[in-house]
């Protein structure tokens, strides 16, 4: 069944050589613009944004800038071939606990993801989210995904290196969401008065027979820079959601 597939898929992820980059990525404007962000949508009755909603849009709009990093690889006429593919197919890692406490990782994608507005993509990703809990995802679900997201933040993970599954050319993984350790033993008015912000680790792991390390970097600092306002992408997502101020 679906154990057996998962192993399938680790066991053939080996072949693939892979390289990791990191960035270190402060919350604070991220955290105060999803409150505005929940505070709109909690008043037209529809879901929350989580972190990771707005953490994968900012990876979906970086690889407008680089699509290169959507691209596979493949071997044509026996040939080493870079595949380009024009859809995103997110992957979205959705961690799911069983009746006998064992713990089960699916990863079902989201299709066309770069030709769906900010809040198509919300109801996409939750539709997802909401079929995976209910067993409802079917074969479709899975095939096809191009780049992928894992959040191993929500268990208070830091850091990590996720594998690759052959077929895709990149996996993002990002950490938990908190102070830098020297600060956390610290009152939250002083750490305030400080000026010190939460922030985040998101990690790149990628195919480096179709990718290199300074793309990584590059579109880790993409990711970067909108999560920090920039680009206006907080505008655009405000502006989508009719929300009827400017952003933080």
């Amino acid at each position: 069944g679906a154990a057996l597939k998962i192993v399938e898929n680790m066991e053939a992820s080996l072949a693939v050589p892979t390289a990791t980059s990191q960035r270190r990525i402060p919350v604070k404007l991220l955290d105060e613009n999803r409150r505005l962000i929940n505070r709109h949508l909690s008043d037209q009755g529809g879901s929350k944004a989580s972190y990771t909603h707005l953490i994968a849009w900012a990876i979906v709009r970086s690889l407008a800038e680089f699509p290169q990093l959507n691209d596979g690889f493949g071997v044509i006429d026996e040939k080493p071939s870079r595949l380009r593919r024009e859809s995103v197919n997110l992957g979205i890692a959705i961690d799911l606990e069983k009746k006998d406490g064992t713990r089960s990782l699916q990863v079902p994608n989201i299709k066309r993801a770069n030709q769906l507005t900010f809040s198509e993509f919300l109801a996409a990703y939750d539709d997802v989210v909401k079929r995976a809990r209910e067993a409802k995802l079917q074969i479709a679900d899975f095939q096809g995904t191009t780049i992928s997201l894992t959040n191993p933040g929500t268990i208070g993970t830091v850091a990590s290196t996720p594998r690759l599954m052959a077929g895709q050319s990149v996996i993002v993984a990002t950490g938990a969401i908190e102070y830098p350790a020297e600060y956390q033993a610290m009152v939250p008015a002083v750490v305030s008065q400080l000026g010190i912000s939460k922030a985040i680790t998101i990690s790149s792991t990628y195919d480096h027979r179709i990718i290199q390390g300074a793309e990584s970097g590059a579109f880790l600092a993409r990711v970067h820079e909108l999560l920090i306002g920039k680009q206006h992408f907080y505008d655009d997502i405000f502006a989508d959601l009719s929300i009827p101020h400017p952003p933080l």
